[in-house]
């Protein structure tokens, strides 16, 4: 079976935009360490990161990429405690972990799409009151649907 021009075209457009915000993410870290060997690893680590997310949402549906980030924040989480001994990064980070995991459920459970998200983010009220409420309300949405 053979696929579409308009197919290749966007998943080629696709892993090349991975590639470049890959890149950036190298060449910042560049810019702020000075360490070449770091910003290529970090950078190869999160083309890696992005390929699996892309990879998950095609093949689960749109949110999987939730599901990906939510174990990433748990592993990142697990890791600091153990190679630093930071323990104030479990709260925060076992939060931020558990939304992005219950964000991703709802919607896959619900087969919400980005592209029909029932709640319109706008920031009616300019930025200092309506910003704050885009985000509250974002933040609510996995236990509203």
């Amino acid at each position: 079976m053979s696929e579409t021009l308009h197919t290749r075209i966007a998943r080629e457009t696709a892993v090349r935009r991975r590639l470049g915000s890959a890149v950036a993410v190298g060449v910042t870290l560049y810019v702020l360490d000075g360490s070449v060997r770091y910003a290529a690893v970090a950078a190869a680590l999160a083309f890696c990161v992005w390929l699996v997310a892309d990879a998950a949402q095609a093949t689960v549906g749109d949110y999987a990429d939730h599901m990906v980030f939510g174990l990433l924040v748990f592993g990142f989480v697990a890791y600091t405690v153990a190679a630093a001994g930071l323990t104030w990064v479990v709260v925060p980070g076992a939060l931020l972990g558990c939304w992005f995991m219950i964000d991703g459920i709802q919607h896959l459970r619900h087969g919400v799409t980005r592209n029909e998200v029932g709640v319109s983010y706008s920031h009616d009220g300019g930025p200092v009151t309506g910003l704050p409420k885009a985000l509250l309300v974002r933040l609510a949405e996995p236990f509203l649907l």
